[in-house]
């Protein structure tokens, strides 16, 4: 009875935050209290509450962050800093740039904390240059947990990898300044409040990550014809499936959900990341890629997918950084770049020493008849003495411990494919069989399946 309770107190609290979620709208007051109070109002017409957080670095003449906040609930500059270890006089002292940093620190334990005591059901960080501040803090909130950020300089060619990284952080330009209402800033500040009260409203009311057996796998536009046979089979199996884009950030981010635990196995179809990182271009995924899965011991099935090349920007400036290579024009804005035999070596030996650190089992499997799209017989990348440099690099230096299969067939062949799920059952057990998955029938097709 006394369980029965409880869980209808749960679904209250649950139908509650779905019909009025709590905002927290992150921001410096000291010069944009005028703007984020326009934020508020619109949040709260929306039927949402709000609490403010100041993250002004210097305090305004004669003025707190209570009075600031127009009789909301406000979390003080001063309680900003001192959760980064610092008095509000010590941070207004600070060059600009370490003020920032120092409240970032602060702003992000403040975010941690109202996140786990389940008081804040979305979060939007409205500024200029100072939308940098919610950086930390955005990145510590789980996958699904709504964030927005709404700046002028989330726009043109800057980089968004300090607001975004590997989380699920909208943007939204503000097109004018943030300074003052007007017919921009007002129609920004309404359309802003509307995404993250929508958001908030949308949103699961806990974090179901982990609560299934996910396996982890990446791909690319190159493997996706093989990855969608094997999401499919897996499916049926019964697994979860979280596919990675292995463009630079999406490794960065399969690393670390698989460094939350939530993952039973990895299938790391598509490893070109690590030639991103050691040979150039724009997918460079960090020293950590293809490192986590061994460190944790979890099982892992290992493909050289789309390793035979880099992905740069615009032909003509991957043809003044690399003259005279294979190229190949993925689109207007990326440019596929051929890696040659020492190249390819140099890969055998990263891939290896990477697998040889695993504690956890690993299975190597090498399709020989071609490792991308265009690295097939007939095709531009086709170049058999450069694959077979990776492949003689990577027996060399492998250890014994480590499973290596060298299949004659091209990595989007079905027959591949089949090979690469039964080594996944042989490292997985407890895989369902009756998917047709490694069980002892004939082979079939996937379309029979």
């Amino acid at each position: 009875m006394g369980s029965t309770g409880n869980g209808e107190r749960v679904r209250e609290i649950e139908q509650n935050r779905v019909s009025s979620p709590e905002i927290l709208i992150i921001g410096t007051l000291d010069t944009k209290s005028v703007e984020i109070g326009a934020v508020a109002d619109h949040v709260e017409s929306l039927g949402a509450c709000v609490l403010l957080l100041d993250t002004s670095g210097r305090a305004y003449p004669g003025r707190t962050s209570a009075d600031l906040a127009f009789g909301r609930h406000v979390i003080t500059r001063e309680e900003v800093a001192a959760a980064a270890g610092k008095k509000g006089g010590e941070v207004e002292a600070l060059p600009r740039g370490e003020s920032v940093a120092t409240m970032r620190i602060g702003v992000a334990q403040h975010v941690k904390r109202l996140h786990g005591e389940g008081a804040i059901d979305g979060a939007i960080c409205v500024g200029g240059a100072g939308a940098y501040v919610a950086r930390d803090a955005f990145a510590a909130l789980p996958v699904g947990f709504p964030k927005l950020i709404v700046s002028p300089l989330a726009s043109g060619s800057r980089i968004f990898e300090p607001y975004v990284g590997t989380r699920d952080v909208a943007i939204l330009h503000s097109v004018a300044d943030i300074v003052g209402i007007n017919p921009v800033t007002s129609a920004i500040y309404r359309t802003a409040a509307g995404y993250i009260v929508g958001a908030a409203r949308a949103a699961p009311p806990s974090d179901d990550v982990g609560s299934q057996q996910t396996i982890v796998i990446s791909m690319n536009g190159n493997t996706t014809p093989a990855l969608m046979l094997a999401k499919e089979a897996l499916e049926r199996a019964g697994r979860s499936i979280v596919a990675f884009h292995a463009n630079g950030v999406g490794g960065r981010a399969l690393e670390e959900f698989v460094a939350t635990g939530a993952a039973v196995a990895v299938l790391d179809y598509t490893t070109t990341e690590l030639a991103g990182r050691e040979i150039g271009g724009l997918m460079d995924a960090g020293p950590d890629r293809m490192e986590t899965a061994g460190r944790l011991g979890i099982p892992q099935v290992l493909v050289p997918g789309c390793l035979d090349f880099i992905t740069c920007g615009l032909q003509s400036v991957a043809e003044a950084e690399f003259p005279g290579r294979k190229m190949f024009m993925h689109n207007p804005e990326l440019t596929l770049i051929r890696l040659t035999p020492d190249e390819m070596s140099e890969m055998g030996r990263i891939f290896a020493e990477k697998a040889n650190r695993a504690i956890g089992p690993v299975v190597i499997c090498v399709p020989l008849r071609g490792l991308s799209v265009n690295d097939a017989e007939g095709g531009l990348f086709w170049d058999p003495v450069a694959d077979e440099a990776f492949t003689e690099a990577l027996t060399r230096y492998l250890e014994p411990k480590v499973t290596l299969h060298l299949l004659p067939h091209h990595i989007n062949d079905e027959q591949f494919v089949n090979r690469v799920l039964e080594e996944l059952l042989t490292i997985l057990p407890n895989l369902d069989g009756a998917s047709g998955i490694g069980d002892d029938s004939p082979p079939r097709s996937f379309a029979e399946r």
